[in-house]
Formats: structure tokens, C-alpha cells, sequence
């Protein structure tokens, strides 16, 4: 009888002594858009995120992602649309210079005005692409900073709630006994 007993306070001291958990929570942050572990720098998945945060910080980190992802494709329209300006301006500009050194157009109505209007057209279509630039730009501005905003709210409210200092009794992954999370 005295050796159960005893086999029995040894087994509660040890699981009394075991019973932190090692599951404290994480501090996470905002990087490039998604949300990572302050810690290692991984970047959390969907699954775990949903674990960790409560319902209102995931929601706004799904509006976030939603918004991010619609941002870059305007992101991506308006560098494409810059760059086919770029490539227009550049014709024109060696249209001009050509049309400038290769005709004499005191003699050559014609040919001064066929210089002259494609030069005109490859002024315009790369004016068209540099105005399409900048009407997806906007869009993708708003919705970037939108997004930021979003996803900030999440890491903000996950981290501002983990910060709380509780104290806890119960089953453990060691065993049971009072934790305190800080």
C-alpha cells in the first residue's frame, strides 16, 4: 500500500512538474502580403492561420488576399501597357529621325505627310497605352492599400490578443496541471 502511494505521488509530481505546454503561442507579421511566423519567417498556410485566428481576423485576412490578388493583376496590366508605350514612343522616335534624315520633304508633299502621319500614329497608340497605365494603376493602388490595411488588422488583432497574460488548469500535451500563457 505504501509503495502505490508513493508510485502515485511521484506520478502526479511528475506530471504536475511536465504539465507547461510547449504549444505557446506565436508572434506573426506581415510580409510581402501574406502572413508569417515572427520566429522562423515561414510563411503560415490558410489551415493554420484559420486555427489561430479568431473569425473576424481571418475574414479580414481572406478580404485582404482577395484584394491583393485582384491588385496584381492590375499591377501587371499597367507594366505591360508601360511597356508597350515605351515600345511605341521608341518607334516613333525612330520614324522621325528617319523620316528626318532619308526624305526631302520641300519636294515630296506625300512622302512629308506619309513621314509625318505614321510618325503621328505611333505618337498616339503609345499615348493610348501610356493613359491605360495609368487608369489600371489607380485601381491597383486602391486596392493595394486596402489590402494592407486588411491584412494588418489581422496580424494586429491576433497579436494584440496573444499578448494577454492567462492563467489556466487543465489537460496539457504532458499532462495536467496549471498553465500560464504570456
Amino acid at each position: 500500500m505504501k509503495k502505490s502511494i508513493t508510485l502515485l505521488a511521484l506520478m502526479l509530481i511528475a506530471m504536475l512538474s511536465f504539465a507547461q505546454t510547449s504549444n505557446e503561442p506565436i508572434k506573426i507579421k506581415k510580409k510581402h502580403g501574406k502572413i508569417v511566423n515572427v520566429d522562423t519567417q515561414e510563411k503560415l498556410s490558410k489551415e493554420d492561420l484559420k486555427s489561430i485566428l479568431d473569425e473576424e481576423s481571418y475574414d479580414y485576412y481572406i478580404k485582404g488576399r482577395k484584394q491583393r490578388n485582384i491588385s496584381n493583376h492590375f499591377w501587371a496590366n499597367s507594366a505591360a501597357c508601360a511597356a508597350c508605350s515605351a515600345i511605341f514612343f521608341t518607334q516613333a522616335n525612330v520614324l522621325a529621325n528617319d523620316c528626318i534624315n532619308n526624305h526631302n520633304h520641300s519636294d515630296e508633299w506625300e512622302g512629308g505627310a506619309f513621314c509625318n502621319n505614321g510618325n503621328l500614329a505611333f505618337w498616339l497608340i503609345g499615348g493610348f497605352f501610356a493613359a491605360g497605365a495609368v487608369i489600371d494603376a489607380i485601381p491597383a493602388t486602391i486596392l493595394t492599400i486596402s489590402s494592407n490595411s486588411k491584412i494588418n488588422k489581422a496580424v494586429d488583432g491576433y497579436n494584440q490578443k496573444t499578448s494577454d497574460v492567462t492563467l489556466g488548469f487543465g489537460a496539457t500535451d504532458n499532462g495536467i496541471g496549471l498553465t500560464l500563457k504570456f
